[in-house]
């Protein structure tokens, strides 16, 4: 997905998702919220003070191939 459509689905400028993407921006919750629902999910996944594990980790798991 690009910035622009990003931008257009959860209503910010397009700067705004490159700031976020860059960490120069932090989002409002309500700003969380419209980001989780575009990507189904929740919102501790933008919050988490820890980082996820790559979705690949997850189905095939660790070193594993």
């Amino acid at each position: 997905m690009s910035r622009v459509a990003l931008a257009e689905a959860v209503e910010v400028n397009p700067q705004t998702i490159g700031a976020l993407e860059r960490g120069d921006h932090y989002p409002s919750l309500d700003l969380a919220f419209r980001l989780c629902t575009v990507f189904g999910l929740p919102v501790e996944a933008v919050f988490s003070r820890e980082p996820f594990a790559p979705l690949s980790t997850q189905v095939y798991g660790k070193g594993e191939r």
